[in-house]
């Protein structure tokens, strides 16, 4: 394992404390707060979506790679206003980037010591059902 690979691990490690117990913040505390967060991006993306009048149904699949900005990977039938709401819009960015960092550690505590893709881009759904989140290999390019 590489230094910087052993150094992710024993801070996940410290974190989430060892096998054998100890006083750590619980990685189902963490899931938890992901699965929240997620929620309440879904509620924001929704409600500004309402607001111009762009409607879930059909899904809309909101994507984010290490060299791209937050973009649109589904068809959607208003996707070129989708997009334009996009662009710029720093606040719902933000509040993405911060619903990855938090699957982010999930998976990566999830699967210590695993190295992946760099081309492993976070996804969030939002669907009729409710929104998902999960990480596919995929090469991004920019909209």
């Amino acid at each position: 394992m590489h230094a910087e690979g052993y150094a992710v691990t024993s801070a996940l490690a410290r974190l989430f404390g060892t096998a054998n117990g100890g006083e750590a913040l619980p990685l189902s505390g963490i899931r938890e707060r992901a699965m929240r967060e997620l929620s309440q991006f879904s509620a924001i993306v929704r409600e500004e979506l309402a607001s111009l009048n762009i409607s879930i149904p059909p899904a809309i699949s909101l994507v984010s790679c290490s060299d791209c900005q937050l973009t649109l990977e589904s068809e959607h039938p208003q996707r070129d206003r989708i997009l334009a709401w996009l662009d710029g819009n720093d606040r719902v960015a933000k509040y993405f980037k911060e619903v990855e960092v938090l699957f982010e550690v999930v998976r990566a505590t999830e699967n210590l010591g695993v190295t992946f893709a760099e081309d492993s881009c976070f996804h969030i759904g939002l669907t009729s059902a409710g929104p998902i989140a999960y990480f596919q290999d995929q090469q991004c390019t920019p909209q």
